[in-house]
């Protein structure tokens, strides 16, 4: 950090001179001078302070300062000067629907009324630019969502049915409350609803709202450069179940180091007003704010709930996704937090059930990244889309309709050949916090940089096990890892969990084991069965699951790359499409 600063300070003020682990120069404007100083050296290198304006701050704030931009500016700026680049290169931009403005008046009566008697001031409801709509003998307030001078989304509230509430069809998920955030600002509150962040903003804390409650976090991936600008954010989120799981969700993808949790002896901050609780009550709350405790400090009872669940599932209960092919296999789910292995001989298909698997991870919802140093993308994803039409040569509007069902789905870690492991959990990791990614596959080991073998291969596969399994645990995640077996004298049945090749510690680390085989079957030997098998995925091992073995028999569709779970090898459409208005997928 020394270095950074002193090269950052001679660099934004020339005409300044250094003396005694400081940088003096006489202001941020340039003026001869020595009443500004920066601090170069020790636990507070990059602070500044200007003795004649009162101006103080870290270095992100001088460079503001001196080139008289935002935060958010100063940090591009700076990250260009230093040679810093985005960890993963910026995808195409979503398009959105910017909404015409709505057909409403300045709020009064029933929205006035509403808002006024949730403790809203008249210049608070002015600053935000709340109107008023009547539909259907309705009286709704509009909370218009305003950034960089365009309105960007419009929320409707029934101001008499809570749950009456609905945004514009196909507008852009962001933060509210970005209109009134100033360019400067380093410290910003997020809270749940959009009445919590005009009450914070009242009290004297910048406020933005997420637009669709705790748990939806669609909107970070649009605002994510915007929030770079805050070195401290505060999550004032509800008390309630939900309000904390996704307070804690947010510190994750944001980062414990600038995130604090912020208790209130109310459900959330609007209430807390209306019981009588004032800007010094609030200011009082954030400076008491905690970070997140370490993952690995847990009461016991914390886990209670859980257990109860484990023994008495309820209908409600959220449940990790299952091994799906052409239906559920609930013997099995994709825990967060596990490794995978998946092993079987060169030729009988692991890395193609691997990808019929990742199908039906996605179908329910889960985000996936592939790396496969052996095959380019294209190459990939035409055996995906094949396997997601569940024919061989599918039309070219499907097509279309298949990479537009993959386009928040799937990505790939594009490189072909050898990539580091250090490089891919880099990625992986940027990718899970910005994009919400839950699903990682490395196609296969001997594809990144552990040594497959020689002098310290043992050791190399085992850290770089040890550092799959504390990613995946450390971010809530699942890692599949492809390992190639021992080559063995007879395929005629499959391998075993003792037969990956390299270090055991391979099988050992992880939490759960599979094998594919084949039978391979000569297409053109009148004496085939048809209605034996055409190959097995068996679980060999289960560390944290019920079912610790498994075999599961399996048929396989050759025209559409699928297995299938009955003799009558009926492929399943992951995408159904019909050619009606224009080219849609059902």
């Amino acid at each position: 950090m020394a270095g950074e600063a002193a090269a950052i300070a001679q660099y934004l003020l020339p005409g300044g001179k250094r003396k005694a682990g400081e940088w003096a120069a006489g202001s941020v404007s340039g003026e001869p001078g020595q009443s500004l100083l920066v601090r170069l050296t020790g636990a507070k290198a990059g602070v500044w302070a200007d003795f004649a304006s009162g101006e103080k701050g870290d270095l992100i704030d001088l460079w503001a300062a001196c080139r008289g931009c935002s935060i958010a500016e100063a940090i591009r700026e700076a990250k260009n000067y230093l040679g810093v680049r985005d960890t993963m290169p910026e995808r195409e931009k979503k398009t959105f629907k910017r909404p015409a403005k709505p057909q409403c008046q300045a709020a009064k009566s029933g929205a006035l009324e509403w808002l006024k008697g949730r403790g809203l001031t008249d210049e608070t409801i002015a600053a935000f630019k709340i109107a008023e709509q009547i539909r259907n003998g309705k009286t709704y307030a509009v909370f218009p969502y305003l950034r960089d001078g365009e309105l960007v989304n419009v929320k409707y509230r029934n101001v008499s049915e809570k749950k009456d509430m609905r945004q514009e069809g196909g507008a852009e998920p962001c933060l509210y409350g970005w209109h009134l955030i100033d360019p400067k600002a380093r410290t910003v509150a997020i809270c749940e609803g959009e009445i919590d962040a005009m009450t914070l903003h009242q009290c004297g804390i910048p406020a933005l709202s997420v637009n669709a409650g705790a748990g939806n976090h669609q909107w970070l991936e649009n605002d994510w450069e915007r929030l770079d600008q805050f070195s401290e954010i505060l999550i004032f989120f509800d008390s309630d179940e939900a309000g904390k799981n996704g307070a804690q969700e947010l510190v994750r993808r944001l980062g414990i180091e600038r995130c604090k949790l912020v208790t209130l002896p109310a459900k959330d901050a609007n209430e807390y007003l209306q019981q009588g609780a004032c800007g010094e009550d609030f200011w009082h709350a954030a400076k008491e704010a905690k970070h997140l405790d370490p993952e690995e400090l847990r009461q016991a009872s914390d886990f209670i709930n859980k257990v109860k669940s484990m023994f008495y599932p309820a209908q409600d209960d959220t449940s990790d996704p299952v091994l799906r092919l052409d239906k559920d296999l609930d013997w099995f789910e994709f825990r967060l937090g596990e490794l995978s292995v998946w092993t079987g001989y060169n030729g009988h298909g692991k890395s193609l059930m691997l990808s019929q698997v990742l199908l039906g991870l996605m179908a329910q919802g889960e985000r996936v990244m592939v790396f496969s140093g052996e095959m380019k993308p294209e190459r990939q994803l035409k055996r995906t889309v094949k396997q997601a039409a569940g024919m061989d040569r599918p039309t070219l509007p499907y097509i279309d309709a298949i990479g537009q069902w993959l386009h928040d789905k799937l990505w790939f870690f594009n490189v072909v050949g050898s990539a580091g492991i250090d490089r891919l959990l880099a990625v992986f990791l940027y990718a899970s916090k910005r994009y919400g990614m839950r699903h990682f596959v490395i196609d296969s080991l001997m594809m990144t940089d552990v040594p497959e073998d020689g002098p310290g291969s043992m050791t190399a596969q085992k850290e770089a096990v040890r550092k799959l399994c504390d990613f995946a645990r450390r971010n809530g995640v699942h890692v599949h890892l492809v390992a190639h077996p021992r080559k063995g004298a007879d395929e005629s049945k499959g391998p075993g969990k003792l037969d990956v090749a390299g270090s055991s510690k391979i099988t050992d680390g992880a939490d759960n084991v599979f094998t594919v085989w084949s039978a391979r079957k000569d297409e053109n030997d009148p004496d085939i069965e048809p209605d034996k098998a055409d190959a097995k995925l068996e679980l060999q091992k289960q560390r944290n699951g019920d079912v610790q073995h498994y075999t599961q028999w399996l048929w396989f569709n050759k025209s559409a790359q699928q297995f299938a779970t009955s003799s009558r090898r009926l492929a399943v459409s992951y995408v159904p499409f019909t050619q009606q208005n224009n080219n849609t997928y059902a």
